[in-house]
């Protein structure tokens, strides 16, 4: 790094020398002088501040692999025995500053901050003068015309007919003007040009060398704070289902031949909970299909997966017997990563039998969005199973995307660039919360009818203004819960293109609607 000031200082040295050495008279002289103390000072209070950092950048991820290698303690704990990581002062300030942060936070029991909240980009920026040595260039070019005009303003002053020596000699001083506008103008860009390109270079290896020291940072050292929250909420929901594994499971206990709902009482978790993980291990669990179609031809373009028990003695449970219970105890997330995995082999088994695949949408609640890692979870299924993520759709609760917009957006964003479609499900007419999604990235919004059946009028007047504000925020639409002819009408006439309701299909075996996709 030494040898890099070194160069980017001579060659600076020896553009400043050489501007100075055909300089044509005194002003250019002074002009061109005072361009090159100003590079100086560039160059020493802009430039040389960001090839230290970037050298300290260098010697923290040295130290850093090192301590990955040698150290038997936590990597955080070495690191803190050390005296110098960076080995440049300013970044080793920092870094006590980012130190003592982290050890109040750990006392407190929070989760520790980002190093980029520290030591980024801005804070280095505003040590380094960077917004001032932006302007140099500029500088540069306004000094050269600066004596462009009093080139010009020389000659022409001196311009004088008096006699014929008059006019000679006012020639010679026009163009010695010129000589001087057209130096210091081409200094000055010349200059401008020189200073920016190699400022720039040496910003960008910053920035380099910045984002090779923080993934190495949360990789040995650290994790970032969102991956740190996404595994303390890992760690305290496996507590939640290692606790209810341990639950009695009763196996002695044979129901009577009574009604579902007596038998499966929801309000008796300790007595359902039982069935719900024995079904889990029967393969009691499955799911049914509602079809979405296109609205205008009523060709089905895809389905929702939904959760069904299919109880050995009792049948078909109804869905609110048992939902609550799974919710309120967090089990609901097992439920729903077997429920997905199953969805996966059914694709799976779609392109291998060479059935024409359709995209099929899974519901993600709130609670799988904060204990689960998403990411990683689909990532390794389309993997597993070897689908193309545009025939998984993840449809994601509006009040859960609202509850937990950051990790909602996060999560949303980084599968979205994998290939999956994102919609959010359960819009209603709700206009605030429409304005609240305007700024979601997602591919469409499934608005639920059954908020828009209340009164026949009103209910048409509600669904047109929501299908208008969505077509205002340039949000797609998908209609959910379709139950008549006249839905159908209002949402073909507002450009609403696809859904799904009983009006078109009710919710059916997976066998039914192969033998639909079939056709």
């Amino acid at each position: 790094m030494k040898k890099l000031i070194a160069l980017v200082g001579v060659l600076l040295v020896i553009a400043g020398a050489l501007a100075v050495a055909f300089t044509p008279d005194i002003l250019s002289l002074l002009i061109i002088s005072l361009m090159c103390l100003i590079l100086l000072l560039g160059f020493s209070a802009g430039m040389v501040p960001l090839m230290l950092y970037a050298d300290g950048l260098r010697t923290a991820r040295g130290n850093i692999v090192h301590l990955s290698e040698i150290s038997t303690d936590t990597p955080w704990v070495a690191l803190q025995q050390l005296e110098y990581f960076f080995h440049q002062k300013t970044l080793d300030d920092l870094f006590a500053l980012y130190r003592s942060k982290i050890n109040e936070q750990q006392k407190e029991d929070q989760v520790p901050s980002d190093i980029e909240d520290v030591i980024n980009e801005e804070a280095l920026a505003l040590r380094s003068w960077q917004n001032v040595v932006n302007q140099i260039p500029g500088t540069m070019t306004a000094l050269g015309l600066l004596g462009t005009f009093l080139g010009l303003i020389m000659g022409i002053s001196s311009i004088s007919f008096s006699s014929v020596d008059a006019t000679i000699s006012s020639i010679e001083t026009v163009l010695q003007g010129i000589d001087v506008a057209f130096y210091t103008s081409i200094v000055g860009v010349i200059f401008s040009i020189l200073f920016n390109l190699c400022h720039k270079l040496l910003w960008n290896l910053l920035v380099r060398e910045l984002g090779l020291f923080t993934e190495s940072f949360h990789m040995y050292i650290m994790p970032s704070a969102a991956e740190q929250t996404r595994l303390r909420r890992n760690k305290e929901m496996q507590q939640i289902l290692e606790r209810l594994e341990r639950l009695p499971k009763n196996h002695g206990y044979m129901p009577a031949a009574a009604p579902t709902a007596a038998a499966l009482n929801p309000g008796n978790e300790q007595r359902l909970m039982p069935e719900i993980q024995e079904g889990m291990k029967n393969g009691e669990f499955i799911f049914y299909v509602q079809p979405i179609c296109d609205l205008n031809t009523r060709a089905i373009i895809g389905g929702e997966a939904l959760m069904r028990w299919k109880h050995g003695d009792f049948g078909l449970v109804p869905l609110n017997d048992f939902i609550s219970v799974v919710e309120s105890n967090g089990y609901i997330t097992k439920l729903d990563q077997y429920i997905w995995e199953e969805v996966c082999k059914t694709i799976r088994h779609w392109i291998d039998s060479g059935i024409r695949p359709v995209p099929l949408a899974i519901n993600i609640s709130k609670t799988d969005l904060m204990a689960i890692d998403l990411i990683q979870f689909f990532k390794t299924l389309i993997h597993k199973y070897k689908i193309p993520p545009r025939y998984l759709e993840l449809e994601i609760a509006e009040s859960a995307y609202l509850q937990c917009e950051g990790a909602a957006r996060d999560t949303g964003d980084v599968l979205q660039q994998a290939g999956f479609r994102l919609v959010i499900d359960g819009c209603q007419d709700d206009f605030m919360g429409m304005l609240a999604l305007k700024e979601a990235k997602t591919d469409a919004l499934k608005l639920d009818l059954r908020y828009f059946s209340d009164d026949q009028h009103r209910g048409t007047e509600k669904l047109q203004a929501a299908l208008e504000q969505a077509k205002k925020f340039r949000l797609p639409v998908i209609a959910s819960g379709i139950e008549n002819s006249e839905q159908m009408t209002i949402l073909r006439r507002a450009g609403c293109t696809s859904g799904q309701g009983y009006y078109l299909y009710k919710p059916m075996s997976l066998q039914e609607f192969e033998e639909l996709i079939k056709r």
